[in-house]
């Protein structure tokens, strides 16, 4: 099956799913476009990615559609902060029933952990992923080694 994809002003990649692949439904589709469609092309699904986990980094070149790092990077870190957010709660009970219990080695092992998911999206892992599967896989090993 045949796509049409279009960059958005935003830079970001738009992917159009025409129901009938025929050449006058892609036509009609092509028309309809927004006029802030850029480089608009039909492609072939084979061309279009099938992991989404990044998908608001997908870049249209000639022909394909490739991952913009930095900007994959930027989304790797908002999936990990969404995935501290639960443990950010876990550890802030721990640290009022320390602190009602005056437990100051508890206090410390909180405060240290609490300060591991600080820094976790700012981990080397994902500041260092060569494409999108290394950055995936980091993401992925952070978030799983989320304290």
């Amino acid at each position: 099956m045949r796509k049409i994809i279009y960059s958005r002003p935003d830079g970001g990649v738009s992917v159009v799913s025409v129901p009938v692949d025929t050449d006058a439904a892609l036509a009609t589709a092509m028309a309809r476009l927004p006029v802030s469609a850029v480089n608009a092309q039909i492609m072939s699904d084979a061309v279009i990615p099938t992991d989404r986990t990044f998908r608001n980094a997908w870049r249209q070149a000639v022909g394909l559609i490739n991952h913009d790092l930095p900007s994959a990077r930027v989304i790797a870190q908002e999936k990990v902060r969404e995935a501290r957010i639960p443990r950010f709660a876990h550890w802030d009970a721990l640290w009022t029933k320390a602190q009602e219990d005056n437990d100051i080695v508890a206090m410390a092992t909180i405060r240290a952990n609490r300060q591991k998911l600080r820094d976790a999206p700012a981990d080397a892992r994902i500041a260092n992923a060569a494409n999108e599967i290394a950055l995936k896989t980091a993401m992925q090993a952070v978030m799983v080694g989320l304290p």
